[in-house]
């Protein structure tokens, strides 16, 4: 390729292949069987590149057959209105526009059903080929549906051809569809017909697997052992939504897909062929420039090998004092962290001790004050009891004081007054009794009651004299000496039984 060609803008790329119209269901997600109705949409993917490359400001153009009917016609016309050269189609009048139903399944399998026995598209002829078109391309770009049947095979491989002699970029997009093909056998052999031919070639993964007989698709040795030959100056593998991997004769390597949220991943492989194309076709020798920078690259490491090799030294020097240190780093790490866990276990445990002693303080509070309701309840009870106990006794001596009296009412003239108050509940004031008064008391009362009123003399009551007679002196007398001798009720004197109190008579009413 001349230099000249490298710098054009306006590098046209010519695709070449099928057109069809594509069935889609109208809702997503369903089998072709479950879809409730269908729209139709151009495609094929030959013809989607063209539209891609054109859409981003490229000069593209196409080559393929169609019927001459109204689809092919709108087709041609579709073309035309995204400024895609359609100046090498040609339309059949035996044979109809291709048509293809085509679904992505919830599954995320893509579904097709297609109509195409024969198609126009199949019988495109090697003397309909737009000869002229094809020598002005800088890159010419095809699959391999049109290498199924004849006529269209011959048509495109004299295309090949021709692109070739004039020196364009070969760029192959396999674009397997096993229900088109006879078999599995014949696809695979389609395919790999003309695999050398290539200068650009893009595949996905699920097509490494088919055309490797089931190798891994991301092993690096695999692509390279099996699919990349001496020819090929860039094959990409295409990875959906995690991006892709490309490879050439002096480097390798991987771009990562760009996050977006998916609607319909139909085509989406035709967009990428169409983006890389477009930049290709502003400079085919894209590639080489980078091959070019790989090799200053390769000749800089070559020429600072030393130093390099001296910077690799200290990193393994750093690296190994790394390990030696490490040990000793790790075990004071590894005590740290035991007795931090010893730390923070015996805050536990003292916060758990400090749980259960407020728990004994408040329980020990709380018995307390029960025991202090059950004193201060007790102590009213026993004032109670002392209270009802000292009614109790004073009203037994006041019933004491009466049958007293109305046991001797001769001497209830004579006795000494008293007064007896409860003092309380602990304290009941003694009781005197007549015969418990002192003897010079008793006598100083009976003197002042004898003269009282009468000069000194002896008292008279209803004209008798009141003078006591001898035998009663006598009494008096002996009574006075027992009294001189005992004080206070209860007292006994000596030969008299139980129930005797001084004044000469039981307290129960017996003699």
């Amino acid at each position: 390729m001349d230099e000249s060609s490298t710098s054009d803008g306006g590098a046209l790329v010519v695709c070449f292949g099928e057109m069809l119209i594509d069935f889609v269901p109208t809702v997503n997600g369903v089998s072709l069987a479950e879809a409730p109705a269908f729209k139709k949409a151009p495609g094929g993917a030959p013809a989607n590149v063209a539209v891609g490359i054109a859409r981003l400001g490229g000069s593209s153009a196409f080559i393929g057959k169609v019927g001459a009917d109204e689809f092919g016609y709108m087709l041609a016309n579709i073309l035309k209105q995204n400024k895609v050269n359609n100046s090498g189609m040609r339309f059949d009048p035996t044979a109809r526009t291709a048509l293809a139903f085509v679904t992505l399944r919830a599954d995320g399998e893509r579904e097709f059903l297609f109509f195409r026995h024969p198609s126009a598209d199949m019988l495109l002829r090697e003397s309909e080929l737009d000869v002229n078109l094809i020598k002005q391309a800088r890159i010419f770009s095809y699959g391999s549906i049109s290498l199924i049947e004849e006529p269209c095979r011959s048509a495109h491989l004299a295309a090949m051809a021709i692109a070739k002699e004039s020196g364009c970029f070969l760029s192959y997009d396999p674009n397997l569809r096993l229900p088109l093909w006879p078999s599995e056998d014949a696809a695979r052999k389609g395919i790999m017909s003309i695999w050398d031919q290539a200068d650009l070639i893009k595949i996905s993964e699920d097509e490494i697997s088919f055309l490797t007989g089931g190798d891994d698709p991301c092993d690096d040795n695999v692509v390279l052992e099996k699919l990349f030959h001496p020819n090929l100056k860039l094959l990409l593998v295409s990875e959906g939504s995690k991006g892709c991997r490309y490879y050439t004769k002096q480097f390798k390597g991987r771009v990562p897909g760009i996050k977006v949220k998916a609607v319909d991943t139909t085509g989406a492989g035709d967009a990428f062929v169409g983006g890389l194309l477009y930049n290709l076709a502003r400079d085919v020798n894209l590639y080489q420039l980078i091959a070019e920078e790989q090799l200053q690259l390769k000749k800089y490491i070559e020429e600072n090998y030393l130093k390099i090799r001296d910077v690799e030294r200290e990193l393994a020097n750093l690296s190994l004092e790394m390990k030696l240190t490490a040990g000793p780093k790790k075990a004071a790490l590894e005590h740290m962290r035991k007795k931090i866990e010893l730390s923070t276990e015996s805050i536990r445990v003292a916060k758990m001790k400090e749980e259960q002693a407020r728990k004994v303080w408040e329980a020990a509070l709380q018995a307390v004050k029960d025991e202090e309701a059950i004193k201060q309840k007790l102590c009213e009870d026993l004032n109670n009891l002392v209270q009802e106990s000292s009614n109790t006794q004073f009203a037994r001596l006041e019933e004491l004081k009466r049958r007293i009296e109305n046991l001797n009412p001769s001497r209830s003239s004579t006795s000494v007054p008293y007064d007896v108050k409860p003092v309380g509940p602990a304290q009941i004031s003694p009781v005197q009794d007549a015969s418990s008064v002192p003897s010079t008391l008793a006598t100083a009362r009976t003197e002042s009651t004898t003269n009282h009123g009468n000069g000194g003399n002896a008292g008279v009551i209803n004209g008798h004299s009141t003078q006591p007679s001898a035998e009663s002196e006598g009494r008096e007398k002996k009574k006075i000496q027992i009294q001189g001798r005992v004080k206070g009720i209860g007292a006994v004197p000596k030969g008299r039984g139980p129930g005797w109190t001084g004044a000469g008579f039981d307290v129960d009413g017996k003699n």
